[in-house]
């Protein structure tokens, strides 16, 4: 193999080690906006350490559950926003596994509720809305390669 094919391969193997999630644990924010403002929108994480969730409790109505994804909850009560974020136990990233959308829900008494689930990325509860492209950058560095030795 030349230098240059030394080259593509060794861009491609960058590329998919960044871009590529390995192993089933996630890190994910973890916070209270009623607790610290930095939590609410626009998130400020310049202060907070990231939480690896394979670290979380075992929770006891649900011990054989760890954590696999992130969680964002914006929830308005009696016209007052709060940002709650988490690893999450249960659920689905977004919705049909499109993490750009949440679940909303509304009740009475002037409550209403968002929910943002997803797994794509360590810390993808940072985001109003979160959009995947690990496999587009995975499939380009591919294309390039494949380029490179045609």
């Amino acid at each position: 193999m030349d230098s240059r094919g030394f080259a593509a391969v060794a861009a491609v193997l960058a590329v998919l080690s960044i871009c590529l999630h390995q192993g089933d644990a996630i890190k994910c924010w973890v916070c209270r906006s009623d607790a610290d403002p930095k939590c609410a929108d626009p998130f400020d994480n310049s202060t907070l350490p990231i939480t690896d969730c394979s670290k979380e409790p075992i929770l006891r109505h649900l011990p054989d559950i760890r954590p696999n994804l992130c969680r964002k909850i914006r929830q308005k009560v009696n016209g007052k926003w709060r940002y709650i974020r988490s690893c999450a136990y249960l659920g689905e990233p977004g919705i049909g596994g499109d993490e750009r959308y949440c679940l909303m829900r509304s009740g009475t008494y002037n409550i209403f509720m968002e929910y943002c689930t997803c797994n794509s990325k360590d810390g993808c509860n940072a985001a109003p809305a979160t959009t995947s492209l690990s496999w587009l950058a995975a499939a380009s560095a591919a294309a390039v390669a494949a380029f490179q030795f045609a």
